[in-house]
């Protein structure tokens, strides 16, 4: 065989038997015959160790194969091969595990000690003066928690006289806010830095309570308080004074009462501080009630005494004796306007001093005779419940003001007594069983002797001061008397051309046909049944000069 054959072939067998090498290194045969040597043994070690290995030992170590024949077995390589091949033995190979097992080692006290001061205070760590080294956060909370365990705050002023003890109110600092600032104050991951130096912190404590419970000590003094006042209130009277005409307080006591949600927070603000004392004062009292605004209110209704007119004639000063007697104590402890007094004054006195409607009524007639009138339903009549709701009005807005009376029903001129209707009227004078008619002047422009009620049927025409109404009328007009309770038919039917009433429907001026003589003392004995009988002809004369609200006076 040629030499340089030989050398190839050799060449071929070493670098065959480098990849097998490789590969055993990468994957050992899975062989359980030998799986437990393989996982303890270094397998450049069992080269040789057994038949697997017999065929990738080096050419230089064994007999060539023959061409294309398989491998022969080869002797065991001598002591120093490797080396002289370069290859390092096995105790020097594992040399790199011991910078790793240090380094792990390093890591593991490291992380323990990370571990241990996230919980723990450095050593050589002072707070507020105190050592808490080592302690852990439950240790340093539990510890500052019980420094305010004996505290006891006395509260007195405004009638309180109280202590309250810690235990009482839930008081202590806020241990776990506290130890968490402690524990923020270095980073456990710094601990190898700052383990062997030394740190001192002063830190602002935050006091915790339960402002419940301060609310609730306090409130049996708020009662009290509030109690004594309203009586104080309800015992205060606002009294008139009519020798000075002024309204004027008489109150024994004060009024004012403890304000619990300012001593609650003056308290509190005391318990932040740990003040051991707190004195409660003005700024922790309610005001009170205010009854100058009563007074001030009272009086000046009774500076707005309003002055009354009617017609534009003063009718009444209404002075402060009278106004004081309106006014009353609300339930709010404010003024009040007595309505109903008032309206009942207007409906009463007031109406007695202007009303006419009704009254008795002297006057002079044109031909210079004086009659008396009462009754009627003519005159001034005032409206009582618009003028209280005036005078109330005037006395709230507290100023002087002039009220003209309203009226339900009015005459020509206002006057009590007198003759408060105009010139123009009719004068029915019934002792002369004679009529007339004045016009606006005064003059007499119609007159006629009449026959007027039965005086001893009892149908005499009403007297009084009345109004010719709206039932005018004329032409066949029918007239029917009472109805016969035992015939059931009206006492007469009767027709008149010329109805002239004053009295409802009921009584009227008109014509009577069926009469041939009038005056005199005709109506004792055969008058009408209350009308004013005339002439036919003087009936149509007035007629023709009468008006719907002329005024009619019928008297003695």
């Amino acid at each position: 065989m040629n030499p340089d054959n030989q050398n190839t072939e050799a060449e071929k067998t070493r670098l065959s038997m480098a990849a097998r090498i490789a590969r055993l290194d990468e994957k050992p045969q899975e062989n359980p015959a030998t799986e437990a040597s393989t996982s303890t043994a270094d397998p450049i070690d069992a080269i040789g160790a057994d038949d697997r290995f017999a065929s990738i030992v080096p050419d230089e170590f064994s007999t060539p194969p023959a061409e294309d024949g398989p491998l022969q077995d080869a002797p065991v390589p001598a002591e120093g091969a490797y080396e002289a091949k370069g290859r390092p033995k096995r105790r020097y190979r594992k040399l790199w595990l011991i910078p790793v097992v240090l380094v792990a080692l390093l890591a593991a006290a490291y992380g323990g000690g990370v571990y241990y001061f996230n919980e723990h205070c450095l050593p050589n760590t002072m707070v507020d003066g105190a050592d808490v080294s080592g302690m852990t956060k439950s240790e340093v909370a539990a510890s500052i928690e019980s420094q305010v365990a004996d505290y006891v705050i006395s509260v007195t002023g405004d009638g309180v006289d109280l202590n309250l003890t810690a235990s009482d109110l839930s008081l202590g600092y806020d241990g776990e806010a506290y130890a968490a600032n402690v524990m923020s104050r270095t980073s456990a991951w710094q601990w190898p830095l700052e383990i062997s130096g030394s740190r001192s912190y002063t830190l602002q404590k935050t006091i915790k309570y339960d402002s419940d419970k301060v609310v609730s000590a306090l409130a049996p003094f708020v009662e009290q308080s509030r109690s004594t006042a309203e009586k104080t209130a309800k015992e205060a009277t606002v009294t008139y004074d009519s020798a000075s005409k002024a309204f004027v307080l008489q109150i024994d006591g004060d009024t004012s009462s403890l304000d619990g949600d300012a001593a609650a927070a003056k308290v509190c603000s005391a318990l932040d501080a740990l003040q051991t004392t707190v004195e409660l004062g003005d700024d922790c009292m309610n005001t009170g009630y205010d009854f100058s605004s009563f007074v001030v209110k009272a009086n000046s209704c009774l500076s707005a005494a309003p002055t009354l007119t009617l017609a534009g004639t003063t009718v009444a000063e209404i002075g402060a004796d009278q106004i004081a007697s309106w006014l009353k104590v609300g339930n709010d402890l404010g003024i009040e306007i007595d309505s109903a007094a008032v309206t009942a004054w207007c409906k009463g006195d007031l109406s007695k001093a202007c009303d006419t409607v009704g009254t008795s009524r002297t006057y002079t007639r044109a031909d210079g005779q004086t009659f008396t009138v009462a009754g009627g339903e003519y005159g001034w009549n005032i409206d009582g419940a618009s003028t209280a709701d005036k005078i109330i009005s005037a006395l709230e807005g507290g100023q002087k003001t002039i009220i003209e009376i309203p009226t339900l029903s009015k005459g020509e001129t206002w006057v009590l007594g007198g003759q408060d209707w105009g010139k123009r009227y009719i004068d029915i004078d019934l002792s002369e069983q004679h009529a007339r008619m004045y016009d606006d002047s005064g003059s007499l422009i119609w007159e006629s002797d009449v026959v007027t009620g039965d005086t001893t049927e009892d149908h005499a025409t009403p007297t009084g001061v009345y109004t010719m109404n709206s039932n005018r009328a004329s032409d066949n007009v029918e007239l029917r008397g009472e109805i016969d309770a035992s015939t059931g038919e009206p006492e007469y039917i009767s027709y008149v051309d010329y109805w002239m009433p004053f009295i409802g429907n009921s009584y009227a001026l008109h014509d009577a046909s069926w009469r041939s003589s009038f005056g005199g003392t005709i109506y004792c004995g055969n008058g009408s049944h209350g009308c004013v009988n005339l002439p036919v002809d003087k009936a149509a004369e007035l007629w023709n000069l009468c008006r719907v609200g002329d005024t009619v006076v019928v008297h003695n």
